[in-house]
């Protein structure tokens, strides 16, 4: 007899992996955006309690800050898996993580350059108007 004929090619779980974790990566990227589109600073400093929306704010700048590395591990499982050299599920999942990494590092910039006039505390404050110390 012979050798046994190999079905599934090699890297296909890694495929699988970067389509799986660039998809959910996205999703969480465009979802993080949109909550920053419904509570962007303006909006944050007419609220109330301005310290439950400075932790909602800052858990929207870490969501962007920690989309980063997800994004270079679904890149990372897409070109281990053939992304480069075929199409499939590697191809696609590589291209959602680079999509995510932009969209991951767009949403990083406008968290740490936001001027925040007395809701804070942001990473680079910019706020140019005279008034009384933060």
């Amino acid at each position: 007899m012979g050798e046994p004929i190999e079905t599934t090619r090699p890297g296909r779980g890694l495929a699988i992996a970067s389509l799986a974790i660039g998809a959910a990566g996205l999703t969480l990227a465009v979802a993080t955006w949109a909550a920053w589109l419904i509570v962007r600073p303006p909006v944050v400093a007419a609220w109330t309690f301005s310290w439950v929306t400075q932790a909602f704010v800052l858990v929207l700048g870490a969501l962007w800050f920690a989309l980063l590395p997800i994004s270079v591990l679904a890149l990372v499982f897409g070109v281990c898996a053939g992304a480069r050299t075929r199409p499939g599920p590697g191809r696609i999942g590589a291209t959602l993580a680079v999509l995510t990494a932009l969209l991951a590092l767009s949403g990083a910039a406008v968290f740490a350059t936001s001027s925040w006039h007395g809701v804070g505390p942001p990473v680079a404050y910019f706020d140019t108007q005279p008034g009384p110390a933060r």
